[in-house]
């Protein structure tokens, strides 16, 4: 279990990094489940976790009573207190006033039978509240963590908006109804991702079964059983899923079924949520839809979505026209990297649009990987991704070339009409010129000759 927690971490920090330091701008896009399947939870919402990408949502935004999904929360802030120390989690008790108990009195709340003043250690008190979901552990953890309930309650908050839930606020530690608490099936796979960063959440949140230590109130040691039975051939009956972990279940009237868990199959990992499923049938028998609406949707993506290169780096889209090249007018574009993505296999990639914008006045010289333009991935009327496209070769730069293409560009142009036109009119304006000053030139000779023969008459 300790390696399932470490997978896990590393899966979400190399997501994490790779998100950060890749070229191409990516978006999410979802996708539906068949006409003929039925989810009964009001509110679901399925991360892959290897690529970090919602690939099924079902009113993700839509704000709902959390119920006990709240002691995520609860075991983060904790978490984080001893994130550098996780062994003093063993070592270290702590006990509750009965503060921590007056507000579970008479609710029905689920309990690990902790009772006032008994010293639990903090390991103890983690998987209580995570496997048994015991209200009063939360409450114990919210006192010892904060000094009061309400300081703790005020840390969730903070730690909420910390973290980018913006449709998320809680009033207490436990999940209990209490008014203005609330969150939504996106900001609870925010805060579980994140807390499955933490040291020992997911080994603690996926465990079957624990046997808590003996204590003053409890002399011999108790074994808790996780709530999640989708875990459990024997507990979970038709429920059970092998592919199922974790890592937390809630039950409220106002809240309906709740659920928190992962997956793992093939080689994908898959976290959902999902909120406010029936509790009944309708013949009233009682009925845990919300196993059922998690089989479902696992089941679905395992079939149906698969890790599928969508553009290869190595493809040419297109060819860019370049002023003065040398030996050619054009380079060939590519994508700056190849794009991959969880895909429905039953939508073909022809479905795909792609959208290519060209640099313009593109001039010699160009050298390979030069962005050149970009290429859009546009399905369904959402955007895939946002890439460079870039050279695949260089291209230098010929002064025969742009002579050529600079005397090409002149002929027809309206600086050539123009120097044309003048041109013609000084030519014009030359031969009458010279004509002119002909004809005045032979009307001189011809005066001159008259002239001559007079003047050698009267000799």
């Amino acid at each position: 279990m300790r390696k399932l927690s470490i997978i896990i971490c590393i899966v979400i920090a190399v997501t994490s990094l790779t998100m950060s330091i890749g070229a191409a701008e990516t978006g999410s896009v979802s996708f539906n489940l068949p006409d003929d399947v039925t989810i009964y939870s009001e509110a679901a919402y399925l991360v892959n976790l290897d690529t970090n990408e919602a690939v099924y949502q079902k009113n993700a935004d839509k704000r709902l009573v959390p119920a006990s999904l709240t002691k995520i929360m609860t075991a983060i802030l904790l978490l984080e207190e001893y994130k550098d120390n996780i062994g003093a989690l063993s070592t270290t008790y702590v006990s509750g006033p009965s503060t921590c108990f007056d507000e579970l009195y008479m609710t029905g709340a689920s309990t690990a039978d902790i009772r006032i003043g008994e010293e639990v250690s903090y390991k103890d008190l983690l998987y209580a509240l995570m496997l048994r979901s015991a209200c009063e552990a939360a409450n114990i953890i919210a006192y010892n963590v904060a000094g009061s309930l309400e300081g703790f309650v005020q840390m969730m908050n903070d730690k909420a908006a910390e973290l980018g839930c913006t449709d998320t606020h809680f009033t207490n530690a436990h999940g209990l109804f209490w008014e203005d608490h609330y969150t939504t099936a996106r900001d609870m796979a925010i805060i579980t991702e994140y807390a499955m960063t933490l040291p020992m959440f997911t080994e603690i949140s996926c465990t079957p079964e624990y046997t808590m230590e003996a204590t003053s109130y409890h002399p011999e040691p108790r074994a808790i059983s996780h709530t999640n039975y989708m875990m459990s051939r024997m507990n979970g009956g038709d429920y059970y899923y092998e592919y199922v972990k974790g890592i937390k279940t809630g039950t409220l009237d106002q809240a309906g079924r709740c659920l928190v868990s992962l997956a793992f199959k093939d080689g994908y990992s898959y976290l959902l949520v999902t909120l406010n499923a029936p509790q009944q049938d309708a013949q009233g028998n009682n009925v845990f839809y919300n196993f059922i609406d998690a089989k479902t949707i696992y089941e679905w993506a395992f079939d149906n979505l698969e890790y599928t290169d969508i553009v290869l780096g190595t493809e040419e889209k297109a060819e860019v026209p370049v002023q003065y090249g040398d030996g050619q007018d054009y380079v060939i574009a590519k994508p700056a990297e190849s794009f991959s993505r969880i895909w429905n296999k039953s939508i073909p990639l022809s479905s795909i649009h792609e959208d290519i914008t060209l640099a313009e006045n593109v001039v010699a010289p160009v050298n390979e990987g030069d962005v050149l333009g970009t290429l859009e991935l546009e399905y369904g009327g959402q955007v895939l991704a946002t890439m460079d496209l870039i050279a695949t070769t260089s291209l230098a730069r010929s002064e025969r070339s742009e002579l050529m293409t600079i005397a090409q560009s002149f002929v027809g142009s309206p600086d050539f009409y123009s120097a044309l036109k003048w041109s013609a009119l000084f030519f014009l304006v030359y031969t009458v010129l010279i004509i002119t000053l002909k004809i005045i030139f032979h009307i001189q000779n011809k005066k001159r000759s008259r002239m001559y023969g007079t003047v050698k008459r009267r000799r």
